[in-house]
């Protein structure tokens, strides 16, 4: 029962950090048209997940991690949960050594103070986003898999041997 739990949560919060990289997604067509006064003002102040997001990436890798833990006698939804943890810790990696290294020097633009590449910076911080959007979902379709793996469903000749 403990072990559903924990791969119900990692399939949940996984598919919240999915839904929150295809939000950035979604939104990188608006963004990268706005000039730069505006996308300064879309970036730190419209769109502000900061902290918010440890709410659901520590909890996403805590169930991921015991969810493998207990799983690890059934070797298909055991490696099928682990690539979803692998996924999320690449996850977070992308995240610490790219994008939040960028969303520090961002914070800090104004108009007047903001490079003359600053473009260059906005390409790289959606090009990061999409790299995480494409781990997210290798890791949401490993996490759902390992849901199915091993579940069988009975063909109905099977199911009327069982009943004679």
């Amino acid at each position: 029962m403990l072990l559903r739990l924990f791969q119900l949560l990692a399939v949940v919060l996984m598919g919240v950090q999915l839904g929150v990289s295809y939000a950035h997604y979604m939104q990188m067509p608006g963004k990268l048209l706005l000039p730069l006064d505006c996308y300064i003002l879309v970036q730190n102040q419209v769109i502000s997940y900061k902290v918010k997001l440890a709410f659901i990436e520590i909890p996403s890798l805590i169930s991921t991690t015991l969810a493998t833990i207990l799983i690890r006698r059934h070797l298909k939804s055991f490696l099928l949960t682990l690539v979803g943890l692998v996924c999320m810790i690449l996850m977070w990696l992308v995240w610490a050594l790219f994008i939040q290294p960028l969303n520090q020097q961002i914070d800090v633009w104004t108009p007047l103070t903001a490079p003359n590449n600053w473009a260059d910076f906005r390409y790289q911080w959606h090009f990061y986003h999409l790299v995480r959007l494409g781990i997210a979902l290798l890791g949401m379709v490993a996490l759902t898999s390992s849901l199915l793996v091993g579940t069988r469903v009975k063909s109905v000749v099977e199911q009327k041997v069982t009943l004679t």
